[in-house]
C-alpha cells in the first residue's frame, strides 16, 4: 500500500479569496523569515539623490510680501547664529508704516558694486558658482568708503551698525535660506515672496529704475484706491483703476 501524499491545507481544502491571501501571506512571511535567519537579505535599493542645483539669482514678489520677516531671521541664523535683523543680508522696508518690500541683492551680471571697490586686490569678489558676493573683511576699509553701497543700483548695500563694513549677500553658497524660510511662511493661494532661479531675467535691464521706495510707492498706488468724498480719483501713475 502506496503512502499517502498529504497536501498542504492550504491547497487542498476550498477557501475564499480572503482565505487565501492570508494564507499565502503567511507563507511568504514564513519564507522571508527562513531567508533572513539564513544570512540571506534581500537587496537594499537605495534612491539615487538629485543633484544639487545651485540658485544665482533672488527675486521678489512683492505683493506676496506679508511682512514676516522670516528671510531677515533666516539670514541672521545662518550668518549670525542669532536672530538680528540689523545684521541680516537681506531686510525689508516697512514704507509710510503701510507696504513691505523686501529688499535684496540682484546680484547683476556686471557686478557694479565690485567694479567700484578701490582696494587692491578687491575686497569685493563673486563666486563663480553661485553668483554670491563674497567680502573680504580684512582688506576692506568700510565706512570710510562704501563705494558699494553709492553703486548698487538695487539701493540694497547697508552696513553693519558694529563694524561699518557693507552687508552683502552670498547667496548662502546658492542655497539660500531666506528663499527657504519664505516659502515655508507662505500661504494658499497666495505664495512666497522671495524665489530663486538659475537664470537672471531682467535683473539688468528693466528692474534698475526700481528701488525700494519707487517699488512701495507702485505697490501703495496698485493697492490703494485713493478718493476725494465718494469719488474714486487716478493714482500716481496718472491712470484711474
Amino acid at each position: 500500500m502506496k503512502e499517502e501524499v498529504k497536501i498542504p491545507e492550504i491547497v487542498n481544502k476550498e477557501t475564499s479569496r480572503r482565505g487565501f491571501l492570508k494564507g499565502a501571506a503567511i507563507t511568504a512571511g514564513g519564507a522571508i523569515a527562513l531567508a533572513t535567519i539564513g544570512g540571506v537579505r534581500p537587496k537594499e535599493v537605495k534612491a539615487a539623490e538629485a543633484p544639487k542645483v545651485v540658485q544665482r539669482y533672488l527675486f521678489a514678489e512683492r505683493q506676496n510680501c506679508t511682512g514676516c520677516r522670516a528671510c531677515e531671521y533666516a539670514c541672521n541664523i545662518k550668518h549670525e547664529g542669532v536672530v538680528r535683523p540689523s545684521v541680516a543680508r537681506i531686510h525689508v522696508l516697512k514704507h509710510k508704516g503701510v507696504v513691505d518690500i523686501p529688499v535684496i541683492c540682484w546680484h547683476c551680471d556686471d557686478h557694479p558694486c565690485v567694479a567700484a571697490c578701490p582696494t587692491t586686490p578687491k575686497s569685493l569678489t563673486v563666486d563663480p558658482k553661485s553668483n554670491g558676493i563674497i567680502l573680504n573683511e580684512k582688506t576692506c576699509i568700510g565706512e570710510k568708503c562704501m563705494k558699494c553701497q553709492e553703486a548698487c543700483p538695487a539701493a540694497y548695500v547697508r552696513s553693519n551698525p558694529d563694524t561699518g563694513l557693507p552687508l552683502m549677500c552670498d547667496m548662502c553658497g546658492g542655497d539660500p535660506e531666506c528663499v527657504k524660510a519664505c516659502l515655508q511662511q507662505s500661504g494658499k493661494p497666495q505664495g512666497p515672496c522671495l524665489v530663486a532661479n538659475t537664470m537672471g531675467f531682467g535683473v539688468n535691464l528693466a528692474y534698475r529704475n526700481v528701488k525700494p521706495v519707487k517699488a512701495a510707492e507702485d505697490m501703495m498706488d496698485l493697492l490703494f484706491y485713493p478718493s476725494k468724498g465718494d469719488r474714486v480719483v487716478a493714482g500716481k501713475s496718472g491712470k484711474g483703476r
